[in-house]
């Protein structure tokens, strides 16, 4: 019987939300995405996160793969991933002080890139339509600002927006679609650890 109760006691220690989670407004929750990469190569399918506020020491919220999303209040978190594979951990990272809040320009949608790399950031890019263009039909070159010649860059997709997975530095991004002027995007700054978002007109 004090097994039988003990392993009540921690089921519903599992499912039940945290404090901060369980005092929101269904309104005030922000549907949040977490992509994680090791370097140029994602690794979300593998990966585990605890989220918690900064400054606390709760527990936090588990997230497992193969897709890391959750709504959450509006807020500032810690997040440590760990990246697994047949239960042996490759590679741990906490990721702090990320700021989940509601941006007008993110389409009621928050992303958040985490790399296990060094020196690794992130830019999305989200179109104003509230879609992503076919990427049959779009082109997108990426050169360090002031060069000319463009480096390979693998072009991701996500519900609404591309993403660009890139060592830390400044850009010139240029986006070609067919039928349409190319948009020019330049000294853009993509710092490490940190996902930027641009929105393209």
């Amino acid at each position: 019987m004090v097994v039988v109760r003990a392993s009540l006691l921690l089921l519903l220690v599992s499912v039940v939300a945290p404090a901060w989670a369980q005092t929101a407004s269904r309104a005030d929750m922000i549907r949040t995405e977490f992509r994680i990469f090791d370097g140029g190569t994602e690794v979300t399918a593998e990966t585990r996160l605890r989220i918690r506020p900064t400054g606390t020491m709760e527990p936090g919220r588990i997230l497992e793969g193969p897709t890391l999303s959750v709504e959450l209040p509006a807020g500032i978190y810690d997040v440590q991933a760990v990246h697994q594979k047949q239960e042996r951990v490759i590679n741990v990272k906490w990721a702090e002080r990320l700021v989940i809040m509601e941006y007008p320009d993110e389409g009621g949608r928050h992303l958040e890139v985490i790399n296990f790399a060094t020196g690794y950031g992130a830019l999305q890019l989200r179109w104003r339509e509230g879609r992503a263009p076919d990427p049959a039909g779009v082109a997108i070159t990426v050169a360090r600002a002031g060069e000319s010649r463009a480096q390979p860059t693998r072009v991701l997709q996500g519900l609404g927006y591309a993403l660009l997975v890139l060592p830390e530095g400044t850009y010139d991004v240029r986006i070609t679609r067919a039928g349409n002027p190319p948009t020019e995007l330049t000294g853009i700054e993509v710092p490490a650890d940190r996902t930027r978002m641009k929105l393209i007109e």
